[in-house]
């Protein structure tokens, strides 16, 4: 039986479950890390499943393993690209906040107030 890898992205707009949309956000991210978790789980019972069977690991190694310069390195681009991913939702809705704000700038009239100094010319 071989499976089909999960979609990921969603049909039509985004649910939502909350009156707050921001709870919703941070649902989503919740749901999305705990997808990413249980699939590493999966993966890693299937590994050492294998390797309990052929004999290629021993007790303890896989706890006294060190990841060289090189991996270090990988792992820490995967784990950036890992945490962009958890935040997404959130950085779209900044962005989307920071667009707002300066369509806003571009479009409003700007307003001449009065400050004390032109009040006392008068």
């Amino acid at each position: 039986m071989t499976r089909k890898p999960m979609r990921r992205t969603i049909r039509g707009g985004r649910p939502y479950f909350f009156a707050d949309p921001a709870i919703d956000k941070v649902l989503n991210m919740v749901v999305v890390l705990a997808s990413e978790v249980w699939t590493l789980r999966e993966r890693l019972l299937a590994m050492e499943a294998l390797q309990v069977q052929q004999g290629g690991l021993s007790a303890g190694e896989v706890d006294a393993f060190e990841f060289s310069a090189d991996d270090e390195g990988n792992l820490a681009i995967q784990r950036k690209e890992f945490i962009d991913s958890l935040f997404r939702v959130l950085a779209e809705q900044v962005d989307e906040a920071e667009r707002t704000v300066s369509a806003t700038r571009k479009t409003s009239p700007k307003v001449k107030t009065r400050t004390r100094k032109t009040a006392r010319k008068k």
